[in-house]
């Protein structure tokens, strides 16, 4: 995947932060699922900084790209979330620009990389390709 001249230093490993992010975001998904929207909120929190320390800490420009989606993605979450709360409210329409905009950014990392398989590696989901 990455070596350590790929990574910046920072205090906390990125296999720590990588799991913290999964694991709020699963709650904060969770919570919204139950109906719980304020408890969502709460772990959507944690889910944003450890999405951004992970943005930090990569420096191999695709997977910044893939990093920067992955967080679009995160955002998107968090607005929809809120725009339950107020549909009235500009949320819904904040969610959609982070769409766009994660979209943009995958297709960026598309154009930036040299190897669309490590590339993708970073969504979980496409692991299984390696």
């Amino acid at each position: 995947m990455g070596t350590e001249k790929d990574f910046r230093s920072f205090p906390l490993s990125k296999d720590l932060l990588d799991t913290a992010n999964s694991v709020c975001w699963f709650a904060a998904d969770a919570s919204w699922m139950m109906g719980i929207v304020s408890l969502g909120l709460f772990f959507m929190i944690p889910t944003i900084i450890s999405g951004l320390c992970l943005l930090y800490i990569e420096k191999r420009k695709p997977v910044i790209a893939i990093n920067v989606a992955i967080n679009c993605w995160i955002m998107m979450n968090a607005f929809w979330m809120l725009s339950e709360g107020q549909p009235e409210g500009p949320y819904s329409t904040y969610s959609k620009i982070f769409f766009v905009l994660g979209v943009v950014a995958v297709f960026v990392a598309t154009l930036l990389s040299k190897s669309l398989v490590d590339t993708f590696s970073h969504f979980r989901r496409f692991r299984i390709m390696k």
